[in-house]
């Protein structure tokens, strides 16, 4: 009877460690995700789905894809716990940019990709939450510097190189961005975040086209971003090997 209350015990034990590894990321709810998308000169047919695939197979993202930019009003939009945004061009009609900024400056999140920031450029609004304005590019292949290498976004990333277009921004003067990256051949921000009200945003100038999209690191910070702009923890425990949960 010893032995076998023993043996209980330590199972119960056990059980309780592999509970605890997956609990948390994958207890909650999945994270909704309006991911609006289409423009000029980007592949919006393949990246995106592909992107969607992978946050889908964490199981705790759910994403709408969509090039109906009449899904950031608010009636559409509060549907939503972030919007994941890789456009390019076009107005934003006031209703669309009522939308969007409320829905992040009442606590839900932003990421944006890349030519994102060469969207809606008729509003400041949209602008000041980014941070960021396109204001032109070159292309090739460079280092990409974390500086801020204590947020939890970048926190244990390496520096890496990337074949991409340079972007270069010009910054809202009421923005208050915190830059995690930049180019080290310039000095020119690669990735920064904001907080908007009482949301998140996330923003990279990284990601022109495939060579991009399949760079590790530059997946590694999407992911991040998505879970930072959600309020959750950046780098979630995912998988778990007996006792101990592996990032």
């Amino acid at each position: 009877m010893k032995k076998i209350a023993i043996i209980l015990i330590v199972l119960a034990l056990v059980m309780s460690l592999w509970s605890s590894c997956y609990a948390g990321q994958g207890a909650k709810q999945p994270i909704k995700v309006l991911f609006l998308i289409d423009g000029c000169c980007h592949d919006f047919k393949n990246l995106p789905p592909t992107l969607a695939d992978k946050l889908k197979a964490t199981g705790d993202f759910e994403c709408t894809i969509t090039a109906d930019r009449e899904q950031l009003i608010p009636a559409n939009i509060s549907k939503f716990d972030i919007a994941l945004l890789y456009t390019q061009g076009s107005d934003m009609a006031p209703e669309q940019e009522k939308g969007l900024t409320e829905f992040v400056n009442g606590g839900k999140g932003y990421v944006g990709i890349h030519c994102a920031s060469d969207s809606f450029k008729n509003s400041d609004a949209y602008w000041k939450m980014v941070g960021g304005r396109f204001a032109g590019h070159g292309r090739g292949t460079f280092p990409v510097k974390f500086t801020a290498k204590r947020h939890e976004v970048v926190n244990g990333l390496d520096n890496f190189e990337i074949t991409d277009e340079t972007y270069n921004h010009k910054f809202h003067p009421d923005a208050k961005v915190i830059t995690l990256a930049r180019r080290e051949t310039d000095g020119e921000p690669a990735v920064w975040v904001q907080y908007y009200g009482a949301g998140r945003v996330f923003f990279t100038g990284l990601g022109h086209g495939k060579e991009a999209w399949e760079n590790e690191t530059f997946q590694k910070l999407i992911f991040r971003g998505m879970y930072w702009a959600a309020g959750r923890a950046a780098v979630p425990a995912k998988t778990c090997h007996k006792t101990k949960c592996k990032k």
